[in-house]
């Protein structure tokens, strides 16, 4: 039995104008089939056991032919798969979607089509350009710029050059002389005006604004690339009014985040919606032990208190009481202490509410709040492989301690070169959450890591890793005085 295809659009980059029906799909897919310019972060909404497959071409540069995407498409969705077919903008304005559904009409194949946000409308608004304005364009008129030479019959400049309403190129940079020249020579005003916006959308925009008679050299002047919408009509006049976009607090900023792309995923919306460009490198990796959660969870009766010092270890405290159908009843007579409010949410998802947790969201604090209670106590610290020496010293000589490992941490190397490719770019800031991700990002990037991040804002989550950073001669300008996640997003906008 034969599978069903979804040929989706994914709008124009920003991640936020993912429709609620194309994100559902790519969540659930078998097969995600995806193009170059897709933001990485929707195939990270993928199923893990999905299979990837990158069909992406650049212009003039066709990595995969489309026969061959028709066919791709096709095998796949025979083996009874569901099959998201990933493409930017809308499938049906230039993105080839008609050829790839015909294909699977004729191969009767079951598809639908999932309409996504065009750049044609959705990246002049982020450039402050609406493509109508009932004093300026009551018409717009979408052309595609990539075929201007090929196809000089089916473009009639002549008719377009004579249209009053806005005109939007799409996938034209590389032929921008020739859609000027020949817009000129067909009657159009030299001085019409005309924007061309690169990487519309996200944090990397790029506008420039001009006429017909100067747009070309400023183009070349400023390194426009693909991907760019041109625009030409008398709207692109509002943009100096309507920039609303540019005029975000964190525009132009880079923001280099350190910490697992799921632990990332809250601060990454905050900054990405205040307008910078977040880059995420986790320089730590995590390696669940959920055998050692199990064991632990048969045992629990031995212990009167239980500590969790973090959100990863709470994560696979939480798998392991799923997959043993474990009933947390048993925990009736058990103290349960966190560190954190986060670690304290995530326990609150399974139902259990932590007894005790320090004001101070550090180990020390946490000791200090216990050392009274615990008195001739049993007491399990549910850690890292190198998490819970301070609880473990500061309690040792009052209660039973014994640390129980549920996962590892260690250097995250196979993010090296993304990282050294990032920090060389340059950022703007580097938030470090963690003791362990700022000493991994030293062990990835050795004496390297000094130069690297000269110049950089450094922000860190409290004073522990405060210490750890500035013991290795790098000063620390952001610290919140609450040590949690959202007072350090806040600390940030608050320093910018």
């Amino acid at each position: 039995m034969s599978g069903k295809v979804y040929l989706i659009g994914t709008g124009p980059g920003d991640v936020g104008l993912l429709t609620i029906k194309a994100a559902k799909i790519i969540k659930t897919a078998d097969v995600l089939i995806y193009d170059r310019l897709i933001n990485k972060r929707i195939l990270l909404m993928g199923r893990k056991d999905a299979k990837y497959i990158d069909v992406g071409k650049l212009p003039d540069h066709h990595k995969v032919p489309q026969w061959r995407i028709n066919e791709i498409i096709y095998k796949e969705a025979l083996g009874g798969k569901i099959v998201a077919r990933i493409k930017g903008g809308d499938p049906f304005v230039f993105g080839r979607g008609g050829e790839e559904a015909e294909y699977l009409e004729e191969k009767n194949i079951e598809y639908e089509i999932i309409p996504g946000i065009t750049s044609a409308v959705s990246v002049p608004a982020y450039a402050g350009i609406p493509i109508t304005h009932r004093n300026f364009s009551s018409s717009f008129h979408v052309i595609t710029g990539h075929e201007c030479d090929e196809k000089e019959n089916y473009l009639d400049f002549s008719v377009l050059s004579k249209l009053n309403g806005t005109l939007v190129f799409l996938m034209g940079i590389n032929n921008l002389k020739t859609i000027v020249d020949k817009l000129i020579e067909n009657g159009k005003s030299i001085n019409a005006s005309v924007a061309v916006i690169m990487n519309g959308t996200t944090p990397e925009q790029k506008v420039i604004t001009g006429t017909l008679n100067d747009i070309y050299e400023k183009a070349e002047k400023h390194n426009i690339k693909n991907p760019s919408v041109i625009v030409v009509g008398e709207v692109v006049k509002l943009r100096d009014r309507l920039k609303w976009y540019e005029n975000k607090k964190l525009f132009g900023k880079r923001a280099l985040l350190t910490r697992t792309y799921n632990q990332s995923n809250k601060m990454y919306d905050i900054l990405t919606e205040y307008g910078a460009e977040v880059i995420t490198c986790p320089t730590i990796k995590l390696t669940p032990y959920i055998d050692n959660a199990i064991k632990f969870l048969n045992n629990i009766n031995q212990y009167d208190y239980i500590v969790l010092t973090s959100i990863n270890g709470v994560e696979v405290f939480s798998e392991a009481i799923k997959l043993i159908k474990y009933d947390i009843r048993k925990l009736y007579g058990v103290k349960i202490a966190a560190i954190g409010s986060k670690t304290s949410q995530m326990l609150e998802k399974i139902n259990i509410y932590p007894d005790i947790m320090p004001k101070e969201y550090t180990s020390d604090a946490l000791a200090d709040k216990l050392y009274d209670l615990v008195k001739g106590k049993k007491i399990a610290i549910l850690t890292s492989d190198i998490g819970g020496d301070i609880l473990i010293n500061k309690l040792r000589d009052c209660a039973y301690i014994e640390k129980i490992v549920l996962y590892k941490n260690e250097p995250n190397y196979e993010i090296r070169d993304i990282l050294y490719d990032e920090l060389n770019k340059g950022v703007d800031i580097a938030v470090f959450t963690s003791s362990s991700t700022f000493k991994y990002m030293h062990d990835i990037l050795k004496d390297d890591i000094k130069n690297l991040l000269k110049g950089v804002n450094i922000a860190a989550i409290g004073p522990v890793t405060k210490k750890t950073i500035e013991e290795y001669g790098l000063k620390v300008n952001i610290m919140p005085e609450k040590y949690e996640t959202d007072s350090l997003i806040k600390e940030i906008l608050k320093y910018y």
